[in-house]
């Protein structure tokens, strides 16, 4: 009886360790993605469709002939009824690329035993990207069609980078310069920041500035004009419903050029923050499942326990107890077994979730909020677990308990 017992009770602490230990792991993932649902990503990416146009490196070689290419598909894509602007850009945020070259800024020479020269998320965009993505132009210009190949060269910063290169002071007409490529561009805009990577703007640490350049001036790491660039369209309607259209525009401009990767911006932000939706849909299921073995274990050892007690529990009525203190003393007892196996999935959940960190926003893996929410479910749990045998056990006869015996 006793040692049955005990074993049992043993095995459910253990058993209900486990679900808090599942269950604070899927709530810390639920709120980070509670937090990041209100996450301004810089941009409004509704009504956005993207395409990427890849031509052949080879073929933008001579410079002229892909700033040629881009220009006359925007300038058709624009003449198509429904689209209301129409940009090009060598990646969009949310895409999960980043395109970066090492940078010079002026004021912060090299400095020698340095690494490397810090690197910059390195933008190429056309003349209204701005204007299309809804990113703001917090001081200074946006790009403009006389921002050409042989123009003097310009550059975009983001408002973080002008915060961290010149704090306090006026970044307009402040330079950077590509390290691999001469001259000095000048800042004529600051940007607002974006969410480049992702909503939880997991950038590489070696990434320590973002900064547009226009596309005829813009250059890669190979000293080359960007050749693979994506097409944004921001349209009135449904965006899809113009996918088949533009895309047969790109290959009538030239079949030789591939259109692929066909996406809205709201799919992109969506599958953003997809694999933590999908951690969270899994320790989630396996919590529920984890906690309903954990209720059908306690009530499982509660009645078996207030089976065994049948006797005491007459001895103790015909005594003077009332039927509510041998409701209490079962019910408590069910309450023992798992407060105690939630103090000790507590402890372990403390430990294992800090690897979960890395795919938490705004929220501490010992969040006090989502282990207060956790016991609570976990004492409710309890609660309706020893809820039956508690009842059952104060509605039995005295009489009928002493003779059992």
């Amino acid at each position: 009886g006793r040692t049955t017992t005990g074993l049992r009770s043993a095995l459910i602490v253990g058993e209900v360790a486990l679900p808090v230990v599942l269950a604070v792991s899927a709530g810390l993932l639920i709120r980070s993605l509670w937090r990041l649902a209100s996450v301004n990503p810089g941009f409004q990416p509704e009504h956005v469709l993207t395409f990427r146009v890849s031509p052949n490196q080879a073929f933008c070689r001579p410079r002229e002939a892909c700033i040629a290419l881009f220009n006359e598909l925007l300038r058709r894509t624009n003449e198509i009824p429904g689209v209301r602007d129409v940009a090009a850009a060598n990646t969009v945020p949310m895409a999960a690329d980043i395109p970066s070259i090492p940078v010079a800024a002026e004021g912060h020479p090299y400095i020698p035993g340095q690494t490397m020269w810090p690197m910059f998320w390195a933008g190429a965009v056309t003349p209204g990207y701005f204007r299309l993505m809804r990113i703001p132009i917090l001081a200074g210009r946006a790009f403009a069609d006389s921002d050409a190949e042989k123009s003097a060269p310009v550059i975009i910063v983001s408002a973080a980078t002008a915060r961290r290169y010149w704090p306090g002071e006026d970044p307009i007409g402040k330079h950077l310069r590509p390290v691999f490529d001469g001259p000095w561009r000048t800042v004529v805009g600051v940007a607002g920041d974006v969410r480049q990577y992702d909503l939880a703007n997991h950038l590489p640490d070696y990434i320590r500035g973002s900064m547009y350049m226009p596309y005829p001036q813009s250059v890669t790491n190979e000293r080359q004009l960007p050749a693979g660039m994506t097409l944004i369209v921001r349209t009135g309607a449904a965006p899809t419903a113009l996918a088949t259209r533009i895309r047969d525009l790109a290959k009538e401009l030239n079949p030789n050029v591939p259109v692929s990767g066909i996406r809205t911006m709201e799919s992109l932000v969506d599958s953003s923050t997809g694999q933590a939706r999908t951690m969270a849909w899994l320790f989630l299921t396996f919590a529920a499942a984890a906690l309903l073995l954990a209720a059908v274990g306690t009530y499982g050892v509660v009645s078996y326990s207030t089976t065994q007690r049948t006797f005491e529990i007459g001895v103790r009525v015909t005594l003077g107890a009332t039927r509510r203190d041998i409701f209490g003393s079962v019910l408590g007892q069910s309450l023992r077994l798992v407060v105690a196996g939630l103090a000790a999935g507590i402890v372990t959940s403390l430990a294992i979730t800090r690897m979960l960190a890395t795919f938490l926003y705004g929220t501490e893996a010992t969040d006090p909020i989502t282990l207060v929410v956790v016991s609570g479910v976990l004492v409710t749990v309890a609660l309706l677990a020893g809820y039956v045998p508690a009842r059952r056990a104060a509605r039995i006869d005295p009489l009928t308990a002493l003779r059992a015996e």
